[in-house]
């Protein structure tokens, strides 16, 4: 079992000490003073499994803040991060995902690493907005995936990542597909091309890349004429005159 520091408890007396009413922070360092850090992680485990993610935080960040380098202190870290992850509204996901980045920076020995990477990824996963919108956070989460699979890909972490970026690489070449036919619909046939020729380079184990076979031979074909056509003037400009 391991104890916290003496320096803890003596800081608790000495404060305690300095007011005749204990206001709620001195009432929360006398009860951690009491207790071993395997016994304030539970503790904070407890809150969080009844959703008191708040008051878990408390528990989570004394370790992570007075024990950086103990394994525990470093556990502890990693649940305040997932604390915020599990609120799930957008301030709470930026915040476990500033914090899942600062633990796989911090430590980038830790046995934990991959996963903080896996869930650094998943929170940039949970704020994407779909093919036709800002691809930030889809591209920070296929970054995020692709490091967990290249620099772990024997953890137990690995075939979640695949798995994720799979639908990540789904929406950016959906995206690719989507212009594609946007400059079809205009006549931008080179334009088409060029989008087409990039979706099959860099997405070609997707369902877009599949459709953008599809529509390729129209836009090879849409080419060609123009190109005909334009030989055709020019050929035409280069006749003498009169």
């Amino acid at each position: 079992m391991k104890k916290l520091l003496p320096g803890i408890l003596v800081l608790a007396v000495v404060a305690g000490s300095s007011c005749a009413t204990k206001n709620p922070d001195q009432i929360f360092f006398d009860e951690v003073a009491q207790m071993t850090m395997d016994e304030i992680l539970a503790k904070g485990d407890e809150l969080a499994a009844a959703r008191r993610h708040e008051s878990a935080r408390r528990y989570y960040s004394f370790l992570a803040d007075s024990f950086p380098n103990d394994p525990v202190g470093r556990q502890a870290a990693l649940r305040v991060a997932e604390s915020f992850f599990q609120s799930r509204d957008v301030e709470s996901l930026t915040e476990a995902q500033l914090r899942f980045r600062d633990f796989s920076n911090r430590f980038p020995n830790d046995p934990n690493r991959s996963y903080a990477l896996l869930m650094y990824g998943k929170c940039s996963f949970q704020q994407r907005r779909g093919p036709m919108r800002d691809l930030t956070q889809a591209r920070e989460a296929q970054a995020s995936f692709l490091q967990v699979i290249e620099l772990y890909p024997a953890s137990e972490h690995a075939e979640t990542a695949r798995r994720l970026l799979a639908e990540v690489r789904e929406d950016l070449a959906q995206h690719e597909l989507a212009i594609a036919r946007f400059n079809m619909r205009l006549g931008a046939w080179r334009g088409a091309r060029q989008r087409l020729d990039f979706l099959a380079s860099n997405f070609p184990d997707t369902e877009a890349a599949k459709e953008g076979t599809q529509v390729r031979e129209e836009v090879d074909l849409k080419v060609l004429e123009m190109e005909a056509a334009e030989a055709a003037a020019e050929a035409a400009a280069a006749q003498p005159q009169g």
